[in-house]
């Protein structure tokens, strides 16, 4: 629980209260406010997990910028992309039960043209349909669908590659998976998940986000337009039916169910072992990405991270959490600012990370001697490429190419509140001799970018943190 003092300042023409944990602010407390500021974040929840409990719940700034209304430990959070993991795992219970398998064909629970496509693909991100679920009339999505509308909708949709040989994110995927779950378990997904997830995790107010709803501690969500202003996001107000609807949950609820994933409450330890295990294409190569995270499990983005193993995820909402398994210890941090408009939670909890864990800490690098200026150089120019979203293909392993092309667009989003590149470090060695990492010095922010090339200088790996 939080409480005492109460600090207010004025971000942008929102009036933000930053509520402190008793006993006055602390350098976690000072870091997130300096980063509220800097980012534009209204409102915000985070919540530290270590040694099997809660050790810290913190609450700054509004749940709804409109009436000055606080966040606190009740308030209620659209949890987006955070249910992926949620999903896997129910589709992980009905796999420990025997009555599905990874390796079986979605068509034999969904009917549609999924040839090729196995449940395994869909939990991986590597079923070849795109990140499309609605339909849209003259690019406006309508106020409320079924899901027979959605699914009806999916089933038009072209695949952009074959199954299981390229990584590309798509909300199709779960939402195919939750009706497998459905199919297998013979039961409503919502049942199903509360039965055999939230309620064995502890997660005691765990809801979903219907628009039409009366939902004590909703937080209002948000985005910035074009000029940086505050505006509130619609697209939280859509109903897209029992399936689809944002799963709601306090920051303290999320932590719990990462603290479930330290024993076999939920999941086995094989279960768990599989979800945290890099997906490969077809020919035995890891199904990489340009982003947050450079692979990606069952549900989780995955990492290493100066040593330490992480599973992570963010969502759309802007929430997010880093879980350092080996080290016990996770950070979750949910604000009510849409990721794409630069709250980045996954930095932010880096960012918390580090204070209880000093060897994943970024803010602890400092410029290091440079061997090799004109690398440097050469990787700080296609870190502006990737901000303006056009990265140069010939910079890039040939492999990586079209991640590049793909993940330039979640950089470019947030050039705009980052402000413009004030200096470009190389401050240190990453996983192995061969992964880079640099700092780029905004003027309103930090991005930490860890490059891994090839024999050739080429650009074989690129994660980026805004921390």
């Amino acid at each position: 629980m939080t409480h005492g003092l109460l600090r207010r300042k004025v971000l942008g023409t929102a009036l933000v209260v930053l509520v402190a944990t008793s006993g006055g602010a602390d350098e976690i407390d000072v870091y997130i406010e300096a980063e509220m500021a800097a980012r534009g974040i209204p409102g915000l929840a985070l919540a530290v997990a270590r040694g099997g409990e809660i050790v810290r719940t913190s609450s700054y700034g509004v749940a709804n910028a409109e009436l000055g209304v606080p966040v606190d430990e009740r308030s209620v959070f659209p949890i987006a992309s955070l249910d992926k993991e949620l999903t896997a795992a129910g589709v992980m219970r009905l796999v420990e039960r025997g009555r599905l398998s990874l390796a079986e064909p979605l068509a034999q629970h969904v009917e549609g043209p999924w040839r090729g496509v196995l449940l395994r693909h869909l939990l991986s991100h590597t079923s070849g349909l795109p990140d499309e679920v609605a339909p849209a009339v003259t690019g406006r999505l309508l106020s409320e669908y079924t899901t027979g509308e959605l699914l009806a909708h999916i089933r038009e949709l072209v695949p952009v590659a074959p199954p299981g040989e390229r990584f590309l994110y798509s909300d199709a995927n779960f939402l195919l998976a939750q009706l497998v779950i459905e199919h297998a378990s013979g039961e409503p997904w919502r049942a199903f998940m509360e039965r055999e997830i939230f309620r064995r995790a502890g997660m005691e107010a765990a809801s979903y986000f219907d628009p039409d709803a009366l939902l004590p501690g909703r937080v209002a969500p948000y985005w910035k337009g074009g000029e940086g202003d505050l505006r509130r996001d619609p697209g939280r107000d859509i109903d897209f039916g029992p399936l689809y609807n944002d799963v709601a949950m306090t920051v303290r609820d999320f932590a719990r169910w990462l603290l479930a994933l330290d024993d076999d409450r939920v999941l086995s330890r094989e279960s768990r072992a599989a979800m945290w295990t890099p997906a490969r294409r077809g020919d035995g190569d890891e199904a990489r990405e340009i982003g947050q995270w450079p692979c990606y499990g069952l549900g989780f983005g995955l990492d290493e991270v100066f040593g330490h193993r992480v599973v992570l995820h963010s969502g759309f909402t802007g929430v997010g959490f880093v879980k350092l398994p080996d080290a016990d210890l996770s950070v979750v941090v949910f604000t009510n600012l849409r990721h794409s408009s630069g709250s980045d939670p996954v930095g932010l909890a880096y960012g918390v990370a580090g204070h209880y864990l000093p060897g994943v800490s970024f803010l602890a690098l400092r410029p290091a001697a440079d061997p090799d200026p004109a690398r440097t150089l050469a990787i700080r120019a296609e870190y502006a490429g990737l901000l303006s979203g056009a990265p140069g293909p010939e910079r890039w392993a040939s492999g990586m190419r079209v991640a590049a092309w793909e993940g330039a667009s979640s950089l470019s989003a947030r050039a705009r509140s980052l402000g413009p590149l004030r200096a470009f470090d190389l401050v240190g060695a990453g996983r192995g001799a061969d992964e880079l990492v640099f700092r780029a010095q905004h003027e309103r922010g930090r991005v930490f970018l860890r490059v891994r090339l090839d024999r050739d200088g080429r650009i074989a790996g690129l994660v980026w943190h805004h921390v």
